[in-house]
């Protein structure tokens, strides 16, 4: 993903290339932020908050297994009893 980035933003810089030689330092800034957000914005990325949301489901999910094995676990010790 990295390199894709990478690839995406270069190909953006070598078609800014021509205009930022002639413009002033806070305007080529300007420029190379915009291809930056552009190449991310095309890549398929989720938030932090997105992922953070899907992280703290994913631990209450792992605890609801854990308990549901540990009592499968009681529940098949108990039948063979």
């Amino acid at each position: 993903m990295i390199d894709q980035f990478i690839k995406q933003l270069g190909t953006g810089l070598e078609q800014a290339a021509e205009t930022l030689g002639k413009l002033p330092k806070e305007e080529i800034q300007s420029q190379l932020h915009e291809v930056a957000r552009n190449t991310l914005t095309k890549m398929d990325l989720v938030t932090r908050e997105e992922f953070e949301v899907q992280e703290a489901m994913l631990a209450k999910y792992r605890t609801k297994l854990a308990a549901l094995e540990t009592r499968l676990t009681e529940l098949e010790a108990g039948t063979k009893n």
